[in-house]
Order: C-alpha cells, then sequence, then structure tokens
C-alpha cells in the first residue's frame, strides 16, 4: 500500500491520553508523550518557556511513542515539538506538524491555576430564554389586570401576547412578553430530562424592561414576572433533585438604565454609585454597550462596584451561587467587552476576580464568558473556565454544513464562505490551537443560540442540520443548544429565534426529537466524546473523519455532508472498527480502513 494512504503523522494534544496530569500544580513535572504514527523520528526535543526564556528537554522514543518530561513553573505552561523526520526538522505544535519556525501563539498549553469542574464537558446543555419556554399564566401582571408595578417593580411597558402570536420586529420586540416563567420549567422538567440534557442555562433572570432581559433593574431580586425568588429557588431544588445542574445569566459590563445604582449615580453626583459608570457629562451623557443609552456601560475602577458586584461571597455573584438559590454557575454576558473601553482595560482583572469569589465559594462552579471572535487572549485558563465557542465550532460549521449568509443576523462582515469542509477544518484549528485545552473543554459549542438565527433556518436541510448536531457532540466542548431546536423551530433573525416552545406535540419534527435523544445518549454514554482528545484523520471538502481518545479508548467519527468517494484511512494499533452510532463494522487490515462513502451522514466508530 502507498505511503499516501498508510501514513500516520506524529500527534499530540493536552488530554489525558498524552499528558499525565492534565491539571499541575505549580512547580510539578508532568510527563507528555507524542504518538509517532507511522512516521521515523531521529532525534527529538520539547522545547517549553520558562519566565519568558526557552528551555529544552530531549525525548525518549519507547513503543511508538516520544516521552519528554515537561517542569511547569508559570501559570501557563508553552510547549511545541522538534522532530527529525526523514524528510527533514519538523516542529510540532497545535496545528499539527508543520516545516517552518512558528511562533508560541499555537503552541500547546497547560495551566496551573486551577482546572474547571470536573463534571464540565461531560454533559449537554440546554438552554431557555425564560419568556418564551413555558408558562403556567401565574404572574402576567400588567394592563390586563390594572397592575402597573408588582413588588415595586415597572410592569407599564409590557405589551403582552397569546403563546401562539407572532414575534414582533424592530423596536416593537424589546417590550412584547408572552408570559414564560421558571414554575412553567418546572412542569416541563420531564421533557427536558427526557432529552439525556444534563444542566440548564437561563438568560437573565432580573427585573427589567425588555424580554431579554440584559438591562436588569436591580440584582437583589429574581423578576416577579417570572415567579420571584421563591421560583428559582424551585426551579433550582427541583432541576437538582433530578440531577441537572443550573445556571443563569450576569452582565458584568452593564446595567439599565432603570437600574437603581444608575437611578442613584446620576441623582448624585457625588455618590459611591456615580463611580460605578462612565459619566462624560453628568447626568445626560455616559458610555453605554455600543451606545445604547439603556445599556449604561460599567466602571470596574470602582472598589465599591467591585464589592457590590462580583468580590467576595457576599456580592451580587456570590449571593446566587450559595444558598437556598445554588446556582452551579454564571455565563457572563458580554464578557469579550466588560472592563474595557478605550485604552482602559481591566477585563482580565475582571475574570479573575469573578474566578476567585467563585473558586472560594466551590471550585465546583463553572464560569464561561459569552464571546464571539477569537477568545485565546481573554481565555489563558486563569479566569473564565471557557467561552461561547462561536470563533471555534459555530461559524465554521455553519460555513459547511449552512447557509453561511444567516450568519449575518449575529456578526456583521463578509466572513469565510466556502462551505469546504478543508477550511472549515483550518478555522477550528487556529481557535483549539492557540487556547489551553482546559478552555476548551470547558467551552459552550453550539451551532445557534439566542443570538443567531435557529440552527434549522442556517442548515441547508433537515439532513445536515441533523449531521450538524451529531457532530457538535462530538467536538470537544461542552455542546449546547437553544430550546426547541429539538423539534425543528425555525427563525431567521434572532428575534424571531426567540419563539415560544410550542407545546402540542403535533407540531414537532418527531425525526428531529428522536434524533436528538438518540444521539445525546451516544454522548452520555461515550467518555472519550466527554474527555477525549482530539486528532484529524481525514479531511476532504465534503467529508471529515476525525478520532477522540482517552488513555484507554479510542472513536473514531466520520461527518460528510454528501455521498463522496470511499476513503483509506490509516489508523495504527486497530485491527476492526465497530459501530457505535450508524454505519457497519469495518475491519482494519494492515492499519488502514476503508470507510465508506455515505452521505449526509455521521457515524461513530470504536478502534478495537
Amino acid at each position: 500500500m502507498s505511503r499516501e494512504f498508510a501514513y500516520v503523522p506524529p500527534h499530540h494534544d493536552s488530554s489525558e491520553r498524552y499528558v499525565s496530569d492534565p491539571g499541575p500544580l505549580p512547580g510539578d513535572s508532568v510527563e507528555v508523550t507524542v504518538d509517532l504514527g507511522t512516521e521515523a523520528i531521529g532525534r527529538s526535543w520539547l522545547r517549553t518557556v520558562r519566565d519568558g526564556e526557552q528551555e529544552w528537554v530531549e525525548g525518549k522514543e519507547d513503543g511508538g511513542r516520544l516521552r519528554f518530561q515537561l517542569p511547569c513553573h508559570n501559570n501557563v505552561v508553552n510547549y511545541r515539538f522538534h522532530l527529525e523526520t526523514p524528510d527533514g526538522p519538523r516542529w510540532l505544535n497545535g496545528l499539527g506538524l508543520i516545516d517552518y519556525d512558528p511562533g508560541d501563539v499555537h503552541d500547546f498549553r497547560l495551566t496551573t491555576t486551577g482546572q474547571p469542574p470536573a463534571w464540565v464537558g461531560d454533559g449537554v446543555w440546554y438552554q431557555i430564554f425564560p419568556d418564551r419556554f413555558a408558562t403556567t399564566g401565574n404572574y402576567r401582571f400588567g394592563d390586563s389586570d390594572g397592575q402597573s408595578e408588582v413588588d415595586g417593580h415597572d410592569v407599564s411597558w409590557v405589551e403582552w401576547s397569546a403563546w401562539d402570536d407572532p414575534v414582533a420586529d424592530g423596536p416593537a420586540a424589546m417590550p412584547q412578553l408572552y408570559g414564560g416563567d421558571l414554575d412553567g420549567i418546572i412542569q416541563h422538567l420531564d421533557h427536558i430530562v427526557g432529552l439525556g440534557v444534563k444542566g440548564i442555562y437561563l438568560n437573565p433572570v432580573f427585573p427589567a424592561r425588555s424580554n431579554h432581559r440584559y438591562d436588569a433593574s436591580t440584582f437583589d431580586r429574581v423578576d416577579p414576572l417570572l415567579g420571584g425568588d421563591e421560583a428559582l429557588i424551585r426551579l433550582s431544588k427541583a432541576a437538582h433533585d433530578r440531577g441537572l445542574k443550573i445556571m443563569t445569566d450576569l452582565t458584568l459590563n452593564h446595567t439599565g438604565d432603570r437600574h437603581e445604582w444608575f437611578q442613584a449615580a446620576q441623582a448624585d453626583a457625588d455618590s459611591d454609585e456615580a463611580a460605578f459608570y462612565y459619566f462624560t457629562d453628568h447626568p445626560g451623557a455616559y458610555e453605554a454597550w455600543l451606545g445604547v443609552s439603556s445599556l449604561p456601560k460599567l466602571d470596574h475602577g470602582s472598589d465599591e462596584l467591585r464589592r457590590r458586584y462580583y468580590k467576595g461571597p457576599d456580592s451580587v455573584l456570590g449571593r446566587y451561587l450559595r444558598g437556598p438559590f445554588n446556582m452551579d454557575g454564571w455565563r457572563i454576558d458580554v464578557a469579550n467587552m466588560t472592563g474595557r473601553l478605550g485604552s482602559l482595560d481591566m477585563n482580565q482583572d475582571v475574570a479573575r476576580q469573578t474566578r476567585a469569589t467563585m473558586d472560594d465559594i466551590d471550585p465546583d462552579l463553572w464560569l464561561v464568558g459569552e464571546h464571539f471572535f477569537d477568545a485565546s487572549l481573554d481565555a489563558p485558563g486563569d479566569g473564565w473556565h471557557g467561552v461561547m465557542n462561536y470563533a471555534g465550532i459555530t461559524r465554521p460549521v455553519v460555513s459547511w454544513l449552512g447557509d453561511f449568509t444567516s450568519l449575518s443576523a449575529f456578526t456583521a462582515g463578509p466572513g469565510q464562505s466556502s462551505r469546504n469542509a478543508v477550511q472549515m477544518a483550518r478555522a477550528m484549528d487556529v481557535i483549539r490551537a492557540a487556547m489551553p485545552w482546559s478552555v476548551t473543554k470547558a467551552s459552550m459549542s453550539l451551532l445557534a443560540s439566542h443570538d443567531t438565527a435557529r440552527w434549522r433556518s442556517m442548515a441547508v436541510s433537515d439532513d445536515l442540520a441533523l449531521v450538524g448536531f451529531g457532530l457538535l457532540l462530538c467536538l470537544p466542548g461542552t455542546p449546547t443548544f437553544l430550546y426547541g431546536d429539538e423539534v425543528g423551530l425555525t427563525g431567521e433573525t434572532s428575534e424571531k429565534a426567540r419563539v415560544t416552545m410550542p407545546w402540542d406535540s403535533s407540531k414537532w419534527n418527531k425525526r428531529f426529537l428522536d434524533c436528538y435523544r438518540s444521539m445525546i445518549a451516544v454522548r452520555n454514554n461515550e467518555r472519550a466524546l466527554q474527555r477525549g482528545g482530539f486528532r484529524w484523520v481525514s479531511i476532504t471538502p465534503d467529508a471529515i473523519c476525525f478520532m477522540r481518545e482517552t488513555a484507554d479508548d479510542r472513536l473514531l467519527i466520520r461527518a460528510s455532508r454528501g455521498e463522496t468517494k470511499p476513503t483509506l484511512v490509516g489508523l495504527v494499533g486497530a485491527s476492526r472498527l465497530e459501530p457505535v452510532l450508524n454505519g457497519d463494522a469495518i475491519d482494519v487490515s494492515n492499519g488502514i480502513a476503508r470507510l465508506p462513502g455515505d452521505g449526509p451522514d455521521l457515524t461513530i466508530w470504536r478502534l478495537t
């Protein structure tokens, strides 16, 4: 058989299969290994950096692997490998085997500042936009009953809609409420648990003057339109009783202009609260998120703001992580913009202080930041555990399986419109290779959210939508999907995506529901999909193959967007492929397997 088909390049990633301890402490030394594949290697070295200066460690070959001892002295430990190959010297870094001298940006990385909670990445998360998931009808206060205020909260702005009414466009969308509440979620926990998901992520639950509630008027209580504090406590207990994690959403970047802090700030230029915001001409001119006056931006230079909001267990952030609320983490809205204004940049200070507060309360809590772009510089591993991985998952997958113009619903600009899997894989690689493995694992991987068009609206067809969801469950990260995706809900913009959940099952796409359940079940049963490393096996324009590997298990995944020619792939150390999801068993002869050209399709095999 020719080298073209049999060649398997050397491979390393920072997962447990190749690192003796992926979460070292400062001063530890860990063993890292390189799988040689079919490559013949002469001498080899590990190149790392200590206190800004490079160091070299020579490797030893042992049964098809190179072994190195990596000293871990700094918060972030960069390393890559230099290999003598028959074709000349090569570097091995997060982008693979390369024949030029790289910078450090794509080095492998370990962090010594603490790892994400062990459970992060093991389960699939379900995102709920509270106003649109389910209603008990118990909290529809406002014009219909003559009330303009509930528990001190203004509800005169609300425009109530019936559950089946269409979502409004433009400015009319913001005050439109359908009456979804937290007790409604409790009533439908059977549906959520039946999907096989392990966690619920809620968009904000604080009082506000919009259906999205990112313009909070207070952080001291839960919105009475959702049922108030007691409803969140009930939901937390009910979710935990069913084995579900639960977390909600916080805006460290801004408040609403009706927030009690901002009201106090405008009333008195000498108040503590006045230092919470960036006034350019008190009281009417101030910095706001993207210039939206209803969202005044917070100034994290204020010690008092930090103390009240996220520093210490008695802060706002700490309060909802402790009893009786017992949230399991926070998603931080616009984390990429938080603490940044012009030449001022406190972003990492905010991230690290938020993390420190959560670690002090319970190191088993998850902290994830919203980030639409390359988050590698903002997520070195000692602040946000992970990010919403739009750059490394969403944009690449949609460019391959979807109508890329749909991405304009949440990111302006032309973007990559090739829909070629080779370029998709490259886009994934440059993001994954620039972040510590712990951050990749603890990041939300998603195809869509409340801020995008619906996944089914972006995908070219039902078949490709299901291939994409299966791919999401197989890629590194913490898979997260928006309520209703499992029954085929559509929406061409972020506003239209926030449709109400139809509880009349005759309106559901039953094929989607069955496939979502079965694919989630596979992921729940396969540790390699939850915690395994990542390794490309084959990439062609219309089909990709990759492996997820733990220390004692290897899975091969093939995803295609159409029928292709059968593919020969090199699989060192395997004798047979046993089907885990779809497909048939395949014999491996002399390290080579012939994969079928089915498509659109997603198949998972176990290497035995």
